[in-house]
């Protein structure tokens, strides 16, 4: 298990003398946060994971992460960043979860070949995070969640996404279902595991 690190964080030195950071995307939305708020919160704009292009993970250019906040305000395919020194400081959204801002959290996600063949490994791979608890395992099912494969993700910490490998050799061909779910520093597991299906061929 191993974590991503390959993320840019914003340059307090690049914007010196400003307050606000203005994001603009691809599809014109416009965001500004506090820039000290940035900061503090460790914000970075991540274009990899774990070395792959983020597109390939999460359907984006790249995406605005803060630390402890919904996934709903990360910005993604920022095309524009602006700093400017305003008379009054954005406030900040609500952040008041609403029942719909931690649906599923730990989140947790898993890709893999689609084929496989009889005796050959297959590896299994994906990212995990839970905003601000940390993620303690990730937790692999081949029999609709019946029982459960633990594997613990040592050294991994709150701010950082947890980017996970496993790596498995079917004995048998057939129709098969990879069940994956997360688990945080307070034992809970991801409500809705990550499902990847596939065939095992002879």
């Amino acid at each position: 298990m191993t974590q991503s690190t390959e993320k840019q964080s914003i340059d307090p030195k690049a914007a010196e003398g400003c307050n606000t950071v203005t994001f603009t995307a691809t599809d014109g939305t416009v965001v500004s946060f506090p820039l000290d708020f940035l900061i503090e919160r460790g914000a970075i704009i991540a274009d990899k994971i774990n070395g792959e292009n983020i597109a390939d993970v999460m359907g984006c250019s790249n995406q605005l992460w803060i630390p402890g906040f919904p996934a709903k305000y990360f910005i993604r395919d920022i095309a524009k960043i602006d700093f400017t020194c305003e008379e009054e400081v954005p406030p900040l959204p609500d952040f008041t979860d609403d029942g719909h801002d931690y649906t599923n959290r730990p989140n947790v996600s898993c890709k893999a070949e689609y084929v496989g063949r009889v005796g050959e490994p297959m590896m299994f791979e994906g990212w995990a995070d839970d905003f601000d608890k940390r993620i303690v395992a990730v937790e692999f099912s081949l029999d609709d969640g019946t029982t459960w494969t633990r594997h613990e993700t040592t050294g991994a910490d709150a701010v950082r996404w947890v980017w996970w490998t496993f790596e498995w050799t079917p004995q048998e061909e057939g129709m098969f279902s990879m069940k994956v779910r997360a688990v945080n520093e307070d034992g809970k597991a991801s409500p809705i595991p990550a499902v990847h299906n596939f065939q095992i061929m002879e």
